[in-house]
């Protein structure tokens, strides 16, 4: 069916409201003031006006129905003429909405506009009763409107088929066409449908038993027909009582006999429409009882491929039983153009198989050969390759499975399908039980953490506090049937809750003496060899690191909280002095004054490291309790609060009003800054008090850095530019003045990375790049690049390529796998619906580029990878971003040897 819209519609508007602005709150650690949110697109602004005008008419029909209402004219007193006008608004609404979803439009708003319209549109329809509604259908092409809804129960199936808010082919519209046919064909074999006859039907139409004749037909006499109707007889006896498989001469026969009566044009023939819909439904008679197999139906579709009635496709994916009813000229329309869509479905099965299996190859070649999936540590990208294989396996049994249903019944024996798809052979078919007992011998030889990376590629919610065993059954999850994914999640949360539980039964018992604790801080400072602090994660030849010092702790009856505590006193061991600066300042350029910068360089990264808290495992932070907290008056849109945390440190907690996706964002991206040696202080996601949000340690002393370029020392700009590394792969643009702090030592770090990936796909690496705001809101490292041009700095200071070489490098050496398995958190809650979060739409258009799909289409997990792709693109760029950005924005030639690794 169709809307039938005429361009001769009045169109009904009106102007709609203001777009309101949209300002979002940025909060700060330190004393930050709040970036305001970009305005709205013009895309989405005028698909939101487009929606509100159309909403606004569609109202009017809600309050006169058809009366004049307000601005708006009197509306037509013709039903069908009214129903074009309100499928026009209909029509309007759908894509306004479709298009506020391209623009970016969040799902649960797009949900919402969509429910408020669906419900507008059956507001109008069930208000309208059924003769209007057969008038309309009548209009819109559909046959025989008055034999459905015969019992007046319930909603109107006229309502459904007219519903221009679903599209006119979707199958439960052509559900109700076909019934009303069918009833028809009743009523024209001489029986009666809810009481009426042939006869009252056509008095309802206005037609006569006698329709002109169609296209397609052949002008018979009553004799002539009759003949036709005895060849059929014979026909049907034929095959009804052939003994065995049925013969191919006899079904062309009946299928020829069938068409020969149901195509005569014989006006002068009596009860004609009764005698074909008998005929119709007599003939399915002795084709249900006769054994039709593929050399019954071989010679009908080589006929029916030669003279294009039937496609390559559909021979060769359609049973014997489901050809018949394609070549039956008594088949409904509706049910060949299902077969026809079987038979696709089937062709891209196979398809589909052939992809899998050569995927599924790369780790084992077929049943025979062992299986030979990569050694994880030896290569950054083997947990993707390994996850990849583990989900193409899965697929490709479940589609083995699932091909075995039809696979045996074609018109293609199943040797040729087999040497088509290998797929299909026996052996590449899939067994299960076989191949997880071989996954797991190989998985007994990796690394615990590697078989995390592999399960966090594959979707494990929490890879890191799983086991072993937990880590195989997930991945073998992939592949295995039996194997339940979320039972093994349950078992992983039900064994940190067990793990926390027994913390916290520890950390109640009596603390260990005084003497007992001395001894212990002696054991655990031997055991470090050494009385300078080692570098975060493992600990040098012959030492321990701080997991295995906290756990030696404990088995030396240390509480929990004390084991922490000793931990850290026995790594840091006695504090060095921070090798301070001559006080005269040599001249810039000189021997002295080169060597007055070294220490000065030395002095200040050693002051951030000493003043910025130490990253700990996020699993500790997360079994802390830190009770009611304090009024922390820092400034920001949303409120924070002070906490004392178990080893009496003080902490600040901002609660997350989008649910946790900021929390999990700042906390990724320190992490991730961590990772990569710039100076972050450590951000968890963190329920405190009923709130999801995050929790930080405070620094200690820490003060405003100074917002004149001119007073910035060389390990100042130094700083800044290692920091802009770090801000510019975790996508942070927020970097201003009130979010830099000098340390109590004299360090630099920048804090507060809430809107860390806020611009992510969209952003840029240039000068004078600052999207959230101008002047105080510049990032530091901008005004830094402009004060360099211009002169700004202080005698001697300039901006150094070369310092970002070693941060570069340590981003570059972290696993892709790994960088991915850390982001996939970020990732998936910021995709999901209503989130809010601004790179959703950029991420949706890159996911509708890479699947050649439209945006609105693109799932949710589509959106969350392509958020995992860029970040492993931006990881693998980093080195040749900032080259070119070098060179080209900050005007320094020197910087191309960065692309190769040189300083």
């Amino acid at each position: 069916m169709g809307t039938n819209s005429k361009s001769s519609h009045e169109s009904y508007a009106i102007a709609p409201a203001s777009a309101p602005e949209t300002v979002e709150g940025g909060e700060d650690v330190g004393l930050a003031a709040a970036p305001t949110e970009p305005e709205l697109s013009d895309g989405l602004v005028k698909a939101t006006t487009d929606l509100m005008v159309a909403m606004d008419n569609l109202d009017a029909f809600a309050i006169g129905n058809g009366v004049a209402t307000g601005n708006y004219p009197e509306l037509p007193d013709d039903p069908v003429e009214r129903y074009d006008i309100f499928a026009d608004q209909i029509k309007a609404a759908r894509e306004a909405i479709e298009q506020m979803k391209e623009e970016g439009a969040s799902e649960e708003e797009v949900k919402a506009q969509l429910d408020a319209l669906r419900a507008q549109s059956l507001a109008y329809l069930n208000a309208l009763d059924p003769e209007e509604l057969q008038q309309i259908a009548a209009a819109k092409g559909f046959e025989h409107p008055a034999l459905v809804g015969l019992s007046g129960k319930g909603q109107h199936p006229l309502v459904h088929w007219l519903d221009p808010y679903y599209n006119d082919d979707i199958p439960s519209k052509q559900k109700i066409q076909a019934a009303a046919q069918k009833r028809y064909e009743q009523l024209a074999a001489g029986q009666t449908v809810g009481g009426m006859t042939l006869a009252d039907l056509q008095q309802i139409e206005g037609t006569s038993g006698a329709p002109d004749a169609p296209v397609g037909t052949w002008a018979a006499t009553p004799d002539q027909f009759q003949a036709a109707v005895d060849t059929w007889s014979q026909a049907s006896h034929e095959a009804a009582y052939a003994k065995g498989v049925l013969d191919s001469d006899k079904l062309k026969n009946l299928l020829d006999a069938e068409k020969q009566v149901l195509t005569a044009h014989s006006p002068d023939t009596a009860d004609l429409e009764k005698k074909k819909n008998e005929i119709q439904v007599w003939t399915g008679d002795p084709l249900a009882v006769a054994k039709i197999n593929q050399s019954t139906v071989m010679p009908l579709v080589q006929d029916a491929l030669a003279s294009g009635e039937m496609s390559l496709t559909e021979a060769q994916h359609l049973k014997p039983v489901e050809l018949v009813g394609l070549l039956r000229t008594g088949t409904p329309e509706a049910e060949k153009e299902a077969l026809k869509a079987t038979a696709q479905a089937r062709k891209d099965q196979l398809k589909a198989l052939d992809n899998a299996l050569d995927v599924h190859q790369g780790g084992k070649q077929d049943i025979h050969t062992e299986l030979t999936l990569p050694d994880l540590a030896s290569s950054p990208e083997a947990a993707a390759q390994v996850a990849s294989w583990a989900k193409s396996t899965g697929e490709l049994h479940t589609l083995q499975q699932d091909a075995q249903g039809w696979i045996h019944e074609t018109l293609q024996s199943p040797v040729d399908i087999g040497f088509a798809n290998p797929a299909l052979l026996n052996t590449h078919q899939v067994d299960p039980k076989a191949l997880t007992t071989e996954f797991n011998a190989w998985a007994k030889n990796q690394k615990v953490g590697d078989l995390r990376a592999v399960a966090g590629e594959l979707g494990m919610p929490d890879p890191g506090k799983a086991n072993r065993a937990q880590l195989q059954g997930y991945i073998a999850a992939s592949f295995n049937p039996t194997l339940d994914k979320d039972a093994i999640n349950a078992k992983v949360q039900a064994t940190v809750a067990k793990k926390q539980a027994a913390a916290a039964a520890k950390a109640a018992a009596p603390l260990a003496s005084d003497e007992a604790v001395n001894a212990l801080k002696s054991k655990l400072a031997s055991s470090t060899g050494t009385t300078s602090a080692p570098p975060a994660g493992p600990a040098g030849v012959g030492g321990l690191t701080q997991e295995s010092k906290v756990e030696a702790a404990i088995k030396m009856g240390a509480s929990p909280v004390q084991a922490q505590q000793l931990a850290q006193a026995a790594t840091a061991g006695p504090k060095k002095p921070i090798p301070k600066a001559p006080k005269k300042p040599a001249a810039p350029g000189s021997f002295n004054g080169k060597v007055q910068a070294l220490i000065a360089g030395l002095q200040q990264v050693k002051a951030t490291s000493q003043d910025v808290p130490a990253r700990i495992d996020s699993d500790v932070v997360g079994s802390w309790s830190f009770g009611a907290g304090t009024p922390a008056n820092l400034g920001g849109t949303y409120s924070k609060t002070l906490h004392s945390a178990p080893d009496g440190s003080s902490w600040l907690f901002k609660a997350d009003h989008n649910g946790g996706v900021i929390a999990h964002s700042e906390a990724a991206a320190s992490h991730a800054l961590s990772l990569g040696g710039v100076p972050a202080v450590p951000v968890y996601v963190k329920k405190v008090g009923g709130k999801v949000g995050s929790v930080q340690p405070m620094l200690k002393g820490a003060s405003h850095f100074a917002s004149d370029p001119n007073k910035w020392s060389q390990p100042d700009v130094d700083s800044i530019v290692r920091s802009h590394v770090g801000s510019w792969i975790v996508g942070d643009h927020d970097g201003h003045q009130a979010n830099v702090l000098r340390t109590a030592s004299g360090g630099l770090v920048q804090i507060d990375r809430g809107q860390a990936f806020k611009h992510w796909g969209s952003d840029k690496l240039s000068l004078g790049y600052a999207p959230s705001g101008g002047g105080s809101y510049d990032p530091v490292h901008q005004k830094l690049y402009s004060a360099a041009l211009s002169g700004g700095l202080a005698d001697g200071v300039k901006v150094n390529h070369a310092v970002v070489q070693p941060v570069i490098k340590s981003f570059e050496a972290i696993p892709d796998s790994q960088w991915r398995s850390m982001l996939h958190s970020t990732a998936y809650e910021g995709a999901k619906a209503g989130s809010g979060v601004h790179w959703v739409p950029a991420m949706r258009k890159q996911a509708a580029k890479k699947h050649g799909i439209a945006a609105a289409k693109v799932s949710t997990e589509q959106i969350a990878e392509a958020f995992l792709d860029h970040a492993v693109e931006r990881k693998q760029n980093l080195r040749k971003a900032f080259a070119e950005f070098f060179v080209k924005d900050l005007k320094m030639p020197q910087a191309a040897s960065l692309k190769h690794g040189a300083e």
